[in-house]
């Protein structure tokens, strides 16, 4: 009896696309989050896996079966579920970087906390910018867009499709855009604190009987906790405006690095 699921190509082609899908939900904020349970994110991968399948089969060439051939072939599928997740983790590494260079100005890089999902330290605003970007993340829908994106890249960028690396240049302004978003976020906060800071030198070098040094530490964490409370609404928009660039962006990537 002739089974066409165990077909070799079948077999090959699924591993594929597992491949793809496993790797964007792994990279995925929120969704590959350290803290969602392994096997959430092992049923999610085989459920999606299951459902591309079937849509995706007849738009694959034969794949060759050849090791080191196929083994390429996996490593691009790794490398593309990555470079989409890249767009999505860009903007959350530039809310915790405004984080980090406003805890540096405020004198609160000694206040860190540990990060589960990078394993690391982090101060304590860097961790109140991720939280709140992972808030707007799910409420923007952000996740079911790149959800949209990975079904969509098995049109645009099909399995053993060539590469066109004039597509790094839609990544390297994504880069760019980051430290834009992170400078644009913790920028206010730097500029009033580095007048703080010049005018406590002025008082020191004015009056030396003052105790500079115990009047700074409250007065700049008063006024850079005041100030990020305040604007915490252009805080929530620069990141709003961030994930709705997405939709744009995504395709247009897997248009250039399809050649087209």
């Amino acid at each position: 009896m002739n089974f066409p699921w165990f077909d070799i190509q079948h077999i090959i082609i699924g591993l594929l696309v597992l491949l793809r899908v496993s790797t964007l939900i792994i990279l995925l904020p929120a969704i590959g989050h350290q803290l969602v349970p392994r096997q959430v994110k092992a049923g999610l991968i085989i459920l999606l896996s299951f459902l591309i399948y079937p849509v995706v089969q007849h738009q694959v060439n034969t794949v060759p079966t050849a090791p080191l051939v196929f083994a390429v072939i996996a490593l691009q599928e790794i490398l593309l579920a990555a470079a989409l997740a890249l767009f999505a983790q860009l903007i959350f590494t530039a809310a915790q970087f405004a984080g980090q260079l406003i805890s540096f100005q405020m004198g609160m890089t000694v206040a860190n906390v540990f990060d589960p999902a990078t394993h690391s330290q982090q101060s304590v605003l860097s961790q109140v910018a991720m939280t709140l970007a992972m808030l707007l993340w799910l409420s923007s829908g952000a996740h079911h867009m790149f959800l949209h994106a990975l079904i969509d890249s098995f049109s645009q960028f099909p399995i053993d499709h060539a590469w066109h690396f004039n597509a790094l240049l839609e990544l390297s302004d994504a880069m760019a855009q980051m430290f834009v978003l992170s400078l644009k976020i913790a920028a206010p906060i730097m500029i009033l604190l580095t007048f703080v800071y010049i005018a406590l030198g002025l008082v020191a070098r004015a009056v030396p009987q003052v105790q500079v040094f115990f009047i700074s530490f409250p007065l700049t964490v008063g006024l850079g906790l005041l100030t990020f409370a305040l604007g915490m609404p252009a805080v929530i928009m620069l990141l709003h405006d961030a994930f709705s660039t997405l939709p744009q962006q995504l395709p247009l990537f897997l248009r250039h690095l399809a050649g087209n």
